[in-house]
């Protein structure tokens, strides 16, 4: 949930690009063959519509509701063009933090200034600077 909730804030891409194959209706709007679509990932992830009030707060919970709708979800893309890497990532995630929670306590620096950019994905414009203490035995 921590890490799903970290991705919906910071979604690896900001914007998936798409191409009409084929004309489609989408309810009112009509989209031509031919017609490049940018679906703007990091606008759904924090729709206050889509996620509520509390779209923008970091809040790991709301991916524990039964209510939860997997469509709105969408950080690796979805469907046939899912990302290939998307089990990877996640598992290499999970072990990650699991092995420095099971070792280590650890804060953000008095120092860290939250400035996220977007170049190809979002980053942290001055790195992220974290205080690691060791856990005892």
């Amino acid at each position: 949930m921590v890490i799903n909730e970290s991705m919906r804030l910071y979604p690896p891409a900001t914007v998936l690009p798409r191409m009409a194959f084929e004309d489609i209706t989408l309810g009112d709007l009509f989209i031509p063959k031919g017609l490049s679509v940018w679906i703007p990932v990091l606008a759904i992830h924090h729709s206050q519509e889509l996620w509520g009030q509390d779209a923008n707060e970091f809040n790991p919970d709301r991916f524990a509701s039964k209510s939860f709708i997997p469509g709105r979800f969408i950080p690796f893309a979805s469907g046939p063009r899912n990302c290939v890497g998307q089990s990877f990532a996640m598992m290499e995630a999970k072990i990650i933090l699991s092995m420095l929670i099971s070792k280590f306590s650890f804060t953000i620096s008095d120092n860290y200034r939250h400035a996220p950019v977007t170049v190809l994905t979002i980053k942290p414009k001055y790195g992220v600077q974290l205080c690691f203490k060791p856990l005892d035995p």
